[in-house]
């Protein structure tokens, strides 16, 4: 039979095998007990030789396979007295190790009679082939070779102790660096401790489900709780209702930040920011969290929002006094600033611009837009007729004298822009600079197009009110050239789709 055949013939689980094993690690001798039943075979198992040799003699197995260092009797002890033995000693024997092996180890097994010697780990397949060869040449009757024949008791005495010695010495020597790495492993665990423990920041260990595991000394301190107190307990204890929902997934990957709040011994409840990730520890995926106490931040923010609170105040204050001053300087145009401030942000929100930052910027720099027209005489801005050449370039300075103005008055970038260019066109035929396309700010080009329907909307001193309708169709007639298509969009939409009204 080949080795091939031979072994998938024993995969098969043909012809099985009664095997005796002698390993006294529990681990080990449930494996190799699993892959051997696993090809087919019978397979009884014992913890040491003197356990192995009991069961034997009560029920002969094919083949013994066996460890060498176990307690009550090793595997070397083994094999010789089951040599010795006149129901056994025809019955072949594998070492099967790797404790502290050696060639000399070989060498001593198979004088005692040992059929093989095998050092694990070895493939399933491979050693149950091994096993099937030794047990075919054990039943062809062959006497055994010379060398392999067992070694007389004295000589077994012998070169026992001369193998125990060594092995002795060895597993002292492993004994004394394993020693030596645990004492390593402690030293550097007592370092860690002591280094969390050192930390100025609340370090919590949690089971997934939030049982705490670990808590350093900043995390006692902050809680008001023993450790003792803390370990145990779940974590959600210690969190205000409204912020356990917040609370990250157990499968969440990578490091979660997010703003909590710890509920103090004291009933005190403190704002936190947690950074967690999920993570190993101890062979299990633990929740590992670093948490700051952020306090002083918080106060510091609702500082700061009071303050620019009280600013906005402020500014809006300030802008009314100038709305006021050009009305005052233009008691036709009465109101048209806060109009063209309404138009505005409505066509902002239409196209989507974002509250806090385009609209903002929009209304503010709507209600300030004609601020240059102070300085043109009151004359020129009331003259009912035509105007003269002179005249109205003397208005059209009013677009760069705002922006001098509010660039001194140091309002929110880019305001004085926006004021400069709310009269410049896309087709460049605008002023004060004839800048065309994306040149504009798009506040610019929203800024424009209120502009043109609020004045046609209302009332001037050379002409009465034209109305909405004659408005939108200046912008329908320019959309394109004087004025940007998606602003002239927004614009008529706000009036024949929102209902879009001025309040006065």
């Amino acid at each position: 039979m080949s080795e091939a055949a031979d072994s998938e013939r024993y995969h098969e689980g043909a012809g099985g095998m009664n095997i005796l094993v002698a390993e006294d690690n529990e681990d080990s001798r449930k494996l190799l007990t699993k892959q051997l039943r696993a090809y087919g075979h019978d397979v009884r198992s014992t913890a040491n030789g003197q356990e192995a040799l009991e069961e034997a003699l009560k029920a002969p197995p094919e083949i013994l396979v066996t460890d060498i260092l176990m307690p009550e009797m090793d595997g070397f002890q083994l094999c010789m007295e089951w040599k010795l033995n006149e129901r056994l000693r025809g019955i072949p024997v594998v070492f099967y190790t790797a404790t502290y092996t050696s060639d000399e180890d070989e060498k001593f097994a198979l004088s005692l009679g040992a059929d093989a010697f095998v050092r694990k780990p070895a493939e399933a397949e491979e050693f149950v082939r091994v096993l099937a060869e030794v047990v075919e040449k054990a039943g062809s009757n062959l006497p055994p070779p010379p060398e392999v024949a067992p070694v007389a008791y004295s000589g077994f005495l012998m070169g026992y102790s001369k193998r125990l010695l060594t092995k002795l010495v060895t597993k002292v020597a492993e004994l004394e660096k394993d020693i030596a790495e645990r004492n390593r492993i402690q030293d550097e665990s007592n370092l860690k401790a002591q280094l969390l423990d050192a930390a100025t920041d609340i370090i919590i260990v949690t089971e997934l489900d939030w049982t705490i595991q670990y808590v350093n000394e900043a995390a006692c301190l902050d809680l008001g709780y023993r450790r003792d107190e803390l370990l145990g307990r779940d974590l959600r204890d210690f969190i205000p209702p409204d912020f356990v929902n917040r609370m990250p997934l157990a499968s969440a990957d990578g490091v979660s930040i997010l703003e909590s709040a710890h509920v103090h011994r004291d009933g005190t409840i403190a704002p936190v920011e947690v950074h967690e990730r999920i993570t190993n520890w101890g062979g299990r995926r633990v929740r590992l969290a670093v948490v700051h106490d952020i306090t002083e931040r918080k106060k510091a923010e609702e500082r700061l929002r009071e303050s620019n609170a009280r600013l906005e105040q402020v500014l809006q204050g300030t802008l009314g006094v100038i709305e006021q001053i050009v009305e005052a300087s233009d008691p036709y145009t009465s109101g048209h600033q806060r109009r063209v401030a309404e138009l505005a942000v409505a066509i902002g929100r239409q196209m989507g611009l974002p509250e806090e930052s385009c609209i903002s910027l929009i209304r503010t720099a709507a209600v300030i837009h004609d601020i240059g027209k102070t300085t043109v005489p009151s004359e020129i801005l009331s003259k009912p007729g035509r105007l003269s050449p002179e005249e109205f370039g003397l208005i059209k300075t009013h677009s760069q004298v705002g922006y001098e103005i509010i660039k001194r008055a140091n309002l929110p970038d880019p305001v004085a822009e926006v004021v400069l260019q709310h009269h410049e066109r896309l087709d460049g035929s605008g002023y004060p600079q004839g800048l065309s396309g994306d040149d504009i700010l798009p506040e610019a080009q929203i800024l424009a197009v209120a502009d043109v329907v609020e004045a046609m909307f209302s009332h001037r001193p050379y002409r009465p009110a034209l109305g909405i309708d004659a408005a939108l169709n200046e912008l329908s007639a320019g959309s394109g050239t004087r004025y940007y298509p998606d602003v002239v969009a927004a614009c008529t939409a706000v009036f024949t789709e929102n209902g879009f009204t001025f309040t006065s």
